[in-house]
């Protein structure tokens, strides 16, 4: 076996930090961390198989991170109650909604979240249920009813409700939740319903949709300061009934899939400035769900046409710690 120095034509090297720009395949030791690290090349972002959801459903919620997330409640086929969490293996099934439907808004975590809005059967709902992990209790209400809205949060105490199509179908609706009731705020400037978010109630985004009642669709990207809405950079692709990282951050942010009409896989990422085209998913679809911290790991599961399947994003390459265990 050749050894490293006559591959490369030089020992092991001590730094104080990682350089700047390694070499694929080059190999250090970083003297401030103790860790012996190697260049895996370019950071490169992609979709790869996840554990399939146990019911195949569209316009369901979404909340959550890669490795622990929920999807909440089901539009299509039908108006079902069900909700899975994810462990970064499999979906399992837990305790369902009280209200079945779907196109409605989330936020929080798999121990603490808020489902709200949605369609029933016979209109868009006000309602609103809070998970402690285990059940969800109904509590009080959105003050506008609708469906096809979206939704953010940290947990089931700090929630963000914006857009959405209701009897009123000018989907700029701002609603913000703190643990006991929701007040309305400042609208968006641009009415929308089948949109994506991520965020908190006081910094989100809200991207993409259509326009509501027949409306065409939108490209147009809005960030939440805990006050106002502001116009920022547009999507490149148009669409609705788009997924997103629903716990990213108005600075580091995914999109992914939608409709526009026709079906799409299509991934963007947000790093606070811009949004760049990157790995397609697998499976193209819109009325998904979706979860995620960042715009390097995000999860996309369910959707239309109908399916269970499960996509996780991430990034392989870059700087490597070498395990020496």
């Amino acid at each position: 076996m050749a050894e490293y120095k006559g591959t490369h034509g030089t020992k092991i090297q001590n730094y104080t930090s990682d350089p700047a720009n390694p070499l694929t395949g080059q190999v250090w030791y970083n003297a401030t961390t103790n860790t012996l690290k190697v260049s895996a090349g370019a950071l490169v972002g992609a979709w790869s198989t996840g554990g399939s959801l146990n019911t195949a459903r569209g316009y369901l919620g979404g909340t959550g991170i890669q490795t622990a997330a929920l999807a909440i409640g089901n539009g299509y086929p039908g108006q079902g109650s069900e909700v899975e969490s994810y462990n970064g293996t499999n979906w399992t099934a837990v305790n369902g909604l009280n209200t079945g439907g779907g196109g409605l808004g989330t936020g929080g975590t798999t121990t603490s979240a808020l489902a709200f809005g949605g369609l029933t059967p016979s209109a868009p709902h006000n309602r609103t249920e809070l998970w402690n992990g285990t059940n969800w209790t109904e509590v009080n209400n959105l003050n506008t009813g609708r469906s096809y809205l979206s939704g953010c949060g940290a947990s089931n105490t700090n929630a963000l409700a914006f857009g959405g199509d209701a009897p009123v179908a000018d989907g700029v609706v701002t609603e913000t939740w703190n643990g006991t009731n929701w007040t309305e705020v400042n609208d968006l400037n641009t009415g929308r319903q089948q949109l994506a978010g991520c965020g908190v109630n006081t910094a989100a985004l809200a991207i993409g949709g259509a326009s509501p009642g027949a409306g065409g669709f939108r490209d147009n990207v809005e960030s939440w300061n805990g006050t106002n809405w502001t116009e920022i950079a547009d999507l490149n692709t148009a669409r609705a009934n788009l997924g997103s990282s629903t716990n990213g951050t108005p600075t580091s942010a995914l999109a992914f899939g939608g409709g526009n009409p026709g079906v799409v896989a299509v991934t963007e990422s947000w790093n606070g400035s811009a949004w760049t085209e990157i790995a397609d998913m697998a499976t193209a679809r819109r009325r998904l769900g979706g979860a995620g911290a960042s715009n390097t790991s995000a999860l996309a599961f369910g959707g239309s046409p109908d399916t269970a399947a499960t996509e996780e994003f991430s990034f392989s390459g870059g700087i490597q710690t070498i395990d020496t265990d």
